[in-house]
């Protein structure tokens, strides 16, 4: 088994990821952004061979509000706060008929578009963007996934992967995915300022270090190795895929540093490399977006050539981790 892979994953959430944080009026040329940066990210990497998993909110699954209500499931999250549950203080009561009316919360199309790219991967961001790390039960969490489950089937789409919102897990939750029939999720980095943390511990000095990392090597490479256990596969992220800011674009050439320098660190150990982001940070500036992520691409195809990496979807990493035993 080839462990030297080249991993992208997507958080594809739309407003549903951002509703605690964001509005439509403050966020929304980002997530109405999402309806070209999908097909260009589709050419992009038909272009370069890359097979990306794309991790998808159950929601965006929905083609109209009656869909969408029919999958909501009797077991509700109690978070410790009612602005993580869009459940709660009537939020349901703003969305939309449909994704013609509403192309904030819905996104059937979307993803028709990269069912259309056999491929790539549609994976799991839960059915409802859901915190794990926010105090709501176990249970409400296994009833949120198989909300998840049920709708994609819909389409015809089996999810065998998940990326966990805000990167918030704990084991768990990873049993319970494993019980579900998932067999791969992404991990944080092995880092202390990865660590899996709820809202709340977001500190400062936090945020700061990793926005620092983005630039210089203050973590490590984090290539990996998929571990299995259980019947469940660990792909852990390598490193986040800051968008375009006009304010920091004249240090661009240190962040592909860093990631170029990370992937050729995985790829002479024949070690994995794995790259995420979400679609909405593309949304603006997408040109510039689009630019980065071709060079990085290019990369890839270097490394492929020298080395033999990879490009695979999680689940196919998991599917060969766990044939092989690994």
């Amino acid at each position: 088994m080839n462990q030297n892979v080249f991993v992208i994953s997507l958080d594809f959430e739309l407003l549903w990821g951002v509703r605690d944080k964001r509005t439509r009026e403050s966020y929304g040329a980002n997530l109405l952004g999402v309806r070209q940066v999908i097909p260009r990210l589709l050419e992009l990497f038909d272009r370069y061979g890359v097979n990306a998993t794309f991790a998808t909110v159950g929601f965006l699954f929905a083609k109209n509000k009656e869909e969408l209500l029919e999958f909501v499931p009797t077991d509700l999250p109690r978070y410790s706060a009612d602005r993580y549950s869009p459940y709660a203080n009537g939020y349901m009561d703003t969305v939309g008929a449909n994704e013609e009316e509403d192309p904030y919360h819905y996104g059937s199309s979307l993803i028709d578009r990269i069912l259309e790219h056999p491929g790539h991967e549609v994976a799991t961001h839960t059915f409802s963007h859901f915190y794990c790390l926010e105090g709501a039960s176990i249970a409400s969490f296994e009833a949120d996934l198989a909300a998840a489950q049920k709708i994609a089937g819909r389409k015809g789409v089996e999810l065998k992967s998940i990326v966990f919102p805000r990167n918030q897990y704990s084991q768990a939750h990873i049993d319970s995915c494993r019980k579900a029939g998932i067999i791969a999720f992404r991990a944080n980095e092995q880092s202390a300022v990865y660590t899996p943390r709820n809202n709340e511990d977001q500190s400062k000095v936090i945020r700061a270090a990793r926005f620092l990392d983005t630039y210089a090597n203050l973590t490590g490479h984090h290539s990996f190795v998929p571990v299995e256990t259980d019947g469940i596969v660990n792909i852990p992220a390598s490193r986040f895929l800051r968008p375009h800011t006009e304010r920091f674009s004249p240090f661009d050439g240190r962040k592909l540093a860093r990631i170029r320098g990370s992937m050729l660190h995985a790829a002479k150990r024949k070690q994995g490399f794995h790259l995420w982001w979400h679609p909405h940070n593309f949304g603006i500036h997408i040109d510039e977006n689009i630019r980065f992520l071709e060079e990085i691409l290019q990369f890839y195809r270097h490394l492929h050539q020298e080395f033999g990496m990879q490009s695979k979807t999680m689940r196919t990493i998991a599917e060969e981790t766990l044939a092989h035993g690994v």
